[in-house]
């Protein structure tokens, strides 16, 4: 067929025809596709009310009344920040390596889908990038894709297709919603940088200890760099890999203006210097207090049957259940719901607690109850143990194994074989093998090997301290160590921590004898055995050390200054009724758990909009506020201990 034969045959109306639906088809699919898309056909696309309160994991923060962070609450440790908290290195990173036109289109680039189709998909070259735009990206962070896995390579190709054009949709309401900062902020705030940071305020101050603010250039670069792969491009684990990319996004700083050549030069030449500090509920300030708080504000209403039987599990129940009624903090989370009926997540909702402890004092606190017991009480401990068969003292080989089996079986370990179906003589084989562990010393920790048993009878020779500071002039808690170290001993010695008070209650007894009995320190006291009849049967106090009891009378000072038991079981009796004697006790509040109060919670609070609550102005405390502007639900609570 000649040259000009085959050109009129194309010109004929069939072949133009043809060409035309060849052409346009495409178009046409897609336009129709996402049509479909839009109508729900493929699935629900978010609502502009769902854009205007994205759902996300926020950590609750907890605020020291200095105002440092000292913890926070957490599933994904995620924080966000508003766009003007962000360094202009970060912002020019970004851009740079994830979307060079971001400014000038509306959350879909053309061009770049033009380059991905050409370059990418025609001539197979890999390197040239994809065509995602932020606002995409955000789009996919924030609803994302549909996970289920197909065999079938048409199923998944066309699952792939449609996502993407859900992300198209998304991203174009997106930007339809919010400004172009905005959109960074959110995308910022949203992505995973590894080390279990999500958002930049959490990366900055994991690999930095800085806010986003105080982020230099190449700090900026790898933090960008590290969102394409957060194992792959990790600073702690992949090191020259994270060089490598942190220097190809300051290559494309360059490129887009942001930097001169000597900038760009010089900062590559820059090695990469971390100040790594993983945010973790068992590390970092106030770990025994946050625990606390935690376990307060999410109680259930007390049920008797979690507690002793007999009367010190009525008195413990019926203490819980008046803190349930009387403590706005105790179960916090169950009593307070936002505004669609649901409870409070202390892990996702993003609330804001405002405490007394003073970061300050609360530090301080901990390194004297680390210095006091490491540099000196476990020293001594150690020296009268050496040499010991036993860390036991006084019990028989059956009482010992039943406190070493109580241990194990609280043990997580325990927990974790259990659950697993193993039987009890399986987890006592498995405590009885030589296992790789790293365990606590006051020099650091220390990897070892030993059986978990024996790490039962490691644990049990260090002693326990506490430490709690409170300002007398209004009792608030500033200080609350619960023992030395959370990561190795849960058990808060504060709260938790049932001891006898020993000679400390006395003052008190005697400043009853003085207010109550009209008694005087020079009253004379016969130095004698004393009995107190009690419902069971007559109670007669021991002393502490060999005493003579010879009858004379000593003024009431002088069984203060010597301790003495008997005096102050004689002036219980001399109530007659030594309840007495408890009740002036409780005024002095030594029952009362600390009394909390909560200044404000703001809730639901409209959008744009300041509120005020009880005469003073509440602002929006939701970090999704302060990144849009845009108000969801969520709580701000400052708390007060006294």
């Amino acid at each position: 067929m000649t040259k000009k034969k085959i050109i009129d045959k194309l010109q004929t109306p069939k072949a133009v025809k043809w060409f035309w639906i060849i052409l346009v088809s495409p178009v046409a699919l897609i336009v129709l596709l996402l049509l479909l898309i839009r109508l729900g056909v493929f699935g629900k696309l978010p609502t502009f009310e769902e854009l205007e309160n994205p759902k996300s994991n926020l950590a609750t923060e907890i605020y020291s009344e200095d105002g440092q962070m000292i913890g926070s609450f957490f599933v994904q440790n995620r924080s966000y920040v508003d766009y003007s908290e962000l360094s202009p290195a970060l912002v020019a990173a970004l851009t740079s390596t994830e979307d060079m036109r971001f400014y000038s289109h509306s959350g879909i680039d053309f061009i770049s889908l033009a380059r991905v189709a050409v370059k990418t998909m025609a001539l197979g070259n890999r390197n040239q990038g994809g065509g995602s735009t932020i606002t995409q990206q955000l789009a996919k962070n924030l609803y994302p894709r549909d996970t289920a896995v197909y065999d079938n390579p048409v199923s998944k190709g066309s699952k792939l297709v449609i996502s993407k054009l859900k992300e198209w949709i998304t991203a174009v309401m997106l930007e339809y919603n919010y400004t172009k900062e905005e959109i960074l902020t959110m995308y910022l705030n949203t992505v995973l940088y590894g080390s279990n940071a999500y958002g930049i305020k959490s990366a900055a101050r994991t690999f930095f200890n800085k806010l986003p603010s105080e982020l230099n250039v190449q700090e900026a670069a790898m933090l960008v760099g590290v969102v394409n792969a957060p194992t792959r491009y990790s600073p702690r684990s992949n090191p020259d890999r994270a060089l490598i990319r942190r220097n190809t996004v300051i290559d494309r700083m360059r490129a887009g203006g942001f930097l001169t050549r000597h900038q760009r030069d010089s900062i590559k030449a820059l090695p990469i210097v971390l100040d790594y500090h993983p945010i973790s509920h068992d590390e970092g300030t106030g770990t025994y207090f946050r625990s606390m708080l935690q376990i307060v504000m999410t109680s259930d209403r007390p049920d008797r049957k979690s507690f002793a039987p007999g009367v010190a599990g009525d008195w413990d129940y019926k203490a819980a259940v008046e803190l349930w009624d009387k403590n706005p903090l105790y179960g916090w989370c169950r009593k307070n719901t936002k505004a669609n009926g649901a409870q409070y997540d202390l892990y996702r909702d993003g609330l804001k607690i405002y405490t007394t402890i003073n970061a300050t004092m609360q530090k301080y606190a901990e390194k004297a109850v680390w210095a006091q017991m490491g540099g000196n009480v476990q020293p001594m401990m150690d020296r009268v143990l050496k040499g010991r068969r036993s860390i036991f003292s006084n019990l028989s080989k059956e009482e010992e194994q039943a406190i070493i089996n109580r241990a194990m079986r609280n043990s997580d370990r325990y927990r974790m074989l259990k659950k697993e179906g193993a039987t009890e003589k399986e987890i006592q084989q498995a405590f009885d093998t030589p296992v790789k562990m790293r365990v606590f010393s006051y020099k650091g920790d220390r990897d070892t090997t030993m059986t978990p048993r024996d790490s039962l009878y490691y644990y049990k020779r260090f002693l326990r301290a506490s430490l709690m500071a409170l300002d007398p002039s209004n009792g608030y808690v500033k200080a609350y160590v619960g023992g030395p170290s959370f990561r190795y001993f849960k058990y808060d010695m504060v709260k938790q921590g049932k001891r006898q008070i020993g000679s400390t209650i006395k003052p008190f007894v005697y400043t009853f004898a003085i207010e109550q009995l009209g008694l005087t320190p020079c009253t004379p006291v016969p130095n004698l055995p004393v009995t107190i009849e009690t419902y069971n049967e007559p109670w007669s106090p021991r002393e502490a050390s060999k005493v003579v009891y010879d009858g004379n009378p000593r003024p009431l000072r002088w069984g203060l200054a010597n301790s003495r038991n008997n005096y102050s079981a004689w002036i219980m009796k001399q109530a007659r009724q030594p309840e007495a004697v408890g009740e002036f006790i409780h005024k002095f509040a030594f029952r009362r758990w600390p009394t909390i109060f909560i200044k404000w919670v703001s809730k639901a609070i409209s959008t744009r909009s300041i509120r005020s609550v009880w005469g003073r102005p509440i602002f929006p405390c939701s970090n999704w506020s302060a990144l849009t502007g845009r108000s969801p639900t969520g709580a701000c609570i400052s708390i007060q201990f006294s």
